[in-house]
């Protein structure tokens, strides 16, 4: 494995100087795309002192994937998934599927398109196997804390207690289950208890942004000509020209303005060699490059919403929906409303816990890693004459990365002990009252 937290997080640097913003490099410490962390009881979770915990909402990027496009060429074999997911069974751990089919992705040197596809048995975007074992992970730590730790949601599992949303993305729905096998495995369940999966059409998904927002799509068109970005353009195309070269897309107008990072990251996480030029062998793209790419490639998404005059406006039109859900679940919780579940999971993308990041957290906070996960936990304070807290103050803690999350300065908080109130009242000043009226050019 390469050694990628610390290649990527000089290519983080690159990328920021690049653009012109500052660096926090503590907010990288341990930070490793290809892994994701979650907060392990006892080790590094420890629980509010003096505290009732009353709701937990916890947003996952999918795990390890494959690229989302294949590029002209075969020059990979990409035989990671080995345990194809589109029916893994939500039950026991996360290699179960259903006892009479076993799915599987067949590529062929006979299929008659087979030149335009990799090798291996992975579809587009699919989940690996990798992928499917962080996510599993990830289930098997949050049990660690909100069950054996905390005892907040119970031992074996009881669906009135657990909400669980996906977008409808194969990969996300996966990860999701692979979870729930983690944080509920088959011997904690009763036959035929079955937990409900939400999944919104795609037409409406509020989980990341809705290309129906015509003004926030927009935004993220205007950003590549910008200063910023122009900036972050010259300083990364010698890059761009070596890497798109290389890949054979120097010449194809819809991949050859971009690092291409997208292509470069199952390989780097999963081993898998660079690739080189199909003229000379020792011309490759060496790992502190695709580590620079593949940071690069996300300033694409992380930069209209945080740098350039229109931040603030593109925060509102692509996490504002979003907000909105949880602030509605979180207030539903502790005024209690019935039928609001006090544990919600969301399996979603790296964009989805960035936008929301980009609201609450510094702006040099990490993109998210595959499987990352971030975490709101609502509490209520007991009284304490030290800190000053009154008995039923409640408050919010925000975990990212294992640790808490370094806020926002116009937060004014904390996120390790937010008042409820202020954080509620931040987060909402991002929801559109009418969001089709926003969105419109």
């Amino acid at each position: 494995m390469h050694v990628f937290n610390l290649a990527f997080v000089a290519a983080s640097v690159l990328a920021l100087q690049a653009a012109g913003q500052s660096y926090n490099e503590t907010l990288y410490n341990n930070y490793n795309y290809c892994q994701g962390i979650t907060p392990v009881a006892k080790q590094t979770y420890q629980p509010i002192a003096a505290a009732k915990l009353l709701k937990v909402q916890v947003m996952m990027r999918h795990g390890d994937r494959t690229p989302t496009a294949v590029l002209p060429g075969k020059q990979v074999d990409y035989d990671i998934c080995s345990n194809p997911a589109e029916l893994t069974s939500v039950g026991g751990n996360s290699k179960t599927q259903s006892p009479l089919l076993k799915p599987l992705i067949t590529i062929t040197e006979d299929n008659p398109f087979a030149d335009i596809f990799w090798t291996g048995n992975c579809e587009v975007g699919q989940l690996t196997d990798r992928g499917q074992n962080q996510t599993f992970q990830v289930g098997k730590d949050l049990r660690g804390i909100y069950v054996d730790l905390l005892k907040f949601i119970p031992q074996f599992l009881d669906t009135s207690k657990l909400y669980v949303r996906n977008t409808y993305v194969w990969r996300t729905r996966v990860s999701a289950e692979n979870m729930l096998n983690g944080l509920y495995p088959l011997p904690c369940r009763s036959p035929g208890v079955e937990i409900e999966m939400d999944t919104f059409p795609e037409t409406i998904e509020t989980m990341t942004l809705n290309t129906a927002c015509a003004k926030g799509v927009s935004i993220y068109e205007a950003f590549i000509k910008t200063p910023t970005f122009l900036n972050f353009y010259k300083q990364n195309y010698a890059l761009m020209t070596k890497i798109n070269t290389i890949l054979g897309v120097e010449n194809i107008a819809q991949t050859n303005e971009t690092l291409n990072g997208d292509t470069l990251m199952p390989r780097y996480c999963n081993n898998i060699p660079l690739p080189c030029s199909a003229t000379n062998s020792s011309d490759c793209i060496t790992g502190d490059e695709a580590a620079q790419a593949i940071a690069g490639t996300m300033f694409y998404a992380h930069g209209p919403l945080r740098y350039e005059a229109g931040a603030e406006e593109a925060k509102r039109l692509t996490s504002g929906p979003f907000l909105k859900t949880l602030a509605n679940g979180i207030r539903g919780t502790v005024n209690g409303t019935s039928g609001v579940k006090p544990f919600e999971f969301y399996s979603a993308h790296d964009a989805t816990i960035d936008q929301n990041l980009a609201v609450i957290a510094d702006p040099d906070t990490p993109w998210p890693g595959y499987a990352s996960t971030l975490i709101l936990e609502t509490w209520e304070l007991e009284a304490n004459s030290t800190t000053g807290a009154k008995a039923g103050d409640q408050v919010v803690r925000a975990l990212f990365e294992g640790r808490v999350v370094p806020a926002n300065p116009n937060l004014n908080c904390t996120l390790d002990a937010c008042p409820l109130d202020t954080f509620l009242s931040f987060i909402e000043s991002y929801v559109p009252a009418d969001m089709m009226s926003e969105c419109a050019m």
